[in-house]
């Protein structure tokens, strides 16, 4: 097992209004309105290759960042797996409703372009890798005994758009894959979450004309 540390960024969730960004055209998140969905016409498959091992888990000084090795095949085209994070509360809505935690895939085809995975979480049953990550938070070379996998719900139903990070320097033209069915956490587990980061989210963005796709492979 071995500490690690990472450098402060130089921005705040308390300056939000003074992030800077090169558009504000196509910003993330948005509020999902199900009856102005499309159906997606293409197969859209979501393929997901990660090691079930953890590599790393730090405190970034503005949310739970962690690292693993992997792939994702969306779309029929290749993602190199690049972090995850948690933002407390979530950001993106459906249909106005709220979440208490979120979870961004990040991810990086060779060509630069970037695809994000989000999971909604719900209050309800505890998930053991939620408590894994937090006892291990900045440290890397542990034993794992989890499965990171078991954060991602097993229905990879999905919302898709064009946005941007939600974070500095929020660049535009990332891909959103928000998927429908949310996962769960208990209370507790928020709480712990919040202790350490609490109001890590972006506010919903004006969706400027952009068409939201929704894709369904079963039910």
């Amino acid at each position: 097992m071995k500490k690690i540390t990472f450098d402060p960024v130089n921005w705040t969730y308390q300056n939000k209004t003074e992030w800077l960004c090169p558009s504000h055209q196509f910003q993330s998140p948005i509020n999902i309105i199900n009856d102005l969905t499309k159906p997606m016409k293409e197969n859209g498959e979501i393929i997901l290759r990660y090691r079930k091992k953890i590599d790393a888990i730090v405190n970034t000084g503005y949310c739970i960042q962690g690292y693993l090795k992997g792939v994702a095949s969306i779309n029929q085209r290749l993602f190199e797996f690049q972090q995850f994070h948690f933002h407390a509360k979530g950001e993106h809505t459906i249909d106005g409703k709220e979440f208490p935690l979120e979870l961004h895939l990040v991810h990086q085809a060779e060509n630069g372009q970037m695809a994000v995975i989000a999971i909604l979480f719900e209050i309800g049953e505890e998930n053991k890798t939620i408590d894994f990550i937090l006892e291990h938070l900045n440290e890397s070379e542990f034993e794992n005994n989890v499965n990171f996998l078991s954060l991602i719900p097993k229905s990879l139903n999905y919302y898709h758009y064009l946005g941007s990070l939600t974070t500095p320097p929020l660049t535009e033209n990332v891909e959103w894959y928000v998927l429908i069915e949310p996962m769960t956490l208990s209370k507790t587990q928020l709480e712990c979450l919040t202790a350490i980061h609490n109001n890590n989210y972006r506010e919903v963005q004006d969706i400027n004309g952009r068409q939201v796709l929704k894709k369904v492979f079963y039910g």
